[in-house]
């Protein structure tokens, strides 16, 4: 009788290692797509300042017309470069995915979402990201 309990006990025991398994692998995917979130935003805040940046050698002396024109043409390169790479990184496959299933949680629970504010994560400009590699199935 004591070995029917045990093997009975084992598939559940199993069953909540794979939940719990499942449960950790979730967090960490949800810990991620924060920390792509938190470097989207930081890259956005870095692009306020683009406009003025790529203005700034019309403000500055240059030693001859062409370095003036030099000194302005990297600025506005460096400056669409900068544009692109957000752009590429905002309609991306990591972020559209994020972004589905950011909208398939609002519409199964469009109360339970609790607004962030940054004084919850001082450290919030901090960029820790940490890619996890993807386990192959064995």
């Amino acid at each position: 009788m004591a070995n029917n309990q045990m093997a009975g006990a084992a598939p559940g025991a199993a069953a909540s290692a794979a939940a719990n398994k499942d449960i950790i692998d979730n967090e960490e995917r949800l810990e991620d797509a924060m920390e792509h979130l938190k470097e989207l935003h930081l890259q956005l805040r870095q692009l306020r300042s683009a406009i003025p940046r790529m203005l700034s050698p019309l403000y500055s002396k240059h030693a001859s017309p062409e370095a003036y024109f030099s000194a302005f043409n990297q600025s506005v390169a460096d400056t669409r470069k900068e544009v692109q790479d957000f752009k590429e990184a905002l309609t991306g496959e990591e972020t559209n995915k994020i972004l589905k299933h950011v909208a398939a949680s609002r519409r199964a629970k469009p109360a339970g979402i609790k607004p962030w504010r940054y004084s919850d994560d001082p450290e919030w400009t901090t960029v820790k990201r940490v890619k996890r590699e993807e386990s192959a199935p064995n």
